[in-house]
């Protein structure tokens, strides 16, 4: 649908949405590549009917709340379109909060940010597993042969030890 086609109520309340949401993008070092036109394109015809119907009602401000699961949200179409870091008419989507909540976590076969392993890292240190898990993870690599340590992998941990141990020396 064309901007042409939309009420002005609609259309400047999807303009208002498009120039905030490209603004936080850019913001956030994102290489913001979606035009206004592009941007209308990526509703369905029913998406424009709820959001045309809500504005009629004057229910707009309930329909898009920040704490209702199905307002409509502009999001990335998959984990790794956000990894691209380029929000565009192939990257970007709009959907419901809840499905955006599930559409962009890593799949198998993607590559993890470095922001999200650092995260990740973070919630697991100083974690304590119960001792039937532990027992469960070595049973888990009993008789699984493992590959030898390279040369590399053996200078990085002595490294890494050295680092350590200068570190709890210090005052």
């Amino acid at each position: 649908m064309t901007s042409d086609q939309l009420s002005p109520a609609l259309l400047g309340y999807l303009r208002s949405w498009y120039e905030t949401t490209a603004a936080n993008k850019r913001d956030q070092g994102v290489i913001v590549e979606l035009t206004l036109e592009q941007f209308l394109g990526l509703f369905s015809k029913r998406q424009l009917r709820s959001l045309q119907n809500s504005i009629d009602t004057k229910r707009l401000r309930y329909m898009q709340a920040v704490d209702n699961i199905f307002a409509y949200v502009a999001t990335w179409k998959s984990y790794a379109a956000c990894s691209s870091n380029v929000w565009s008419v192939d990257t970007a989507l709009i959907c419901s909060r809840n499905k955006s909540a599930t559409v962009n976590l890593p799949q198998a076969g993607d590559k993890l940010r470095p922001g999200h392993c650092a995260n990740i890292s973070k919630s697991l240190i100083g974690r304590r597993l119960e001792d039937d898990h532990r027992a469960n993870i070595s049973e888990g690599c009993k008789g699984v042969p493992k590959t030898p340590w390279t040369e590399e992998r053996r200078a990085r941990m002595s490294a890494r030890r050295q680092v350590e141990e200068a570190a709890k020396q210090r005052p």
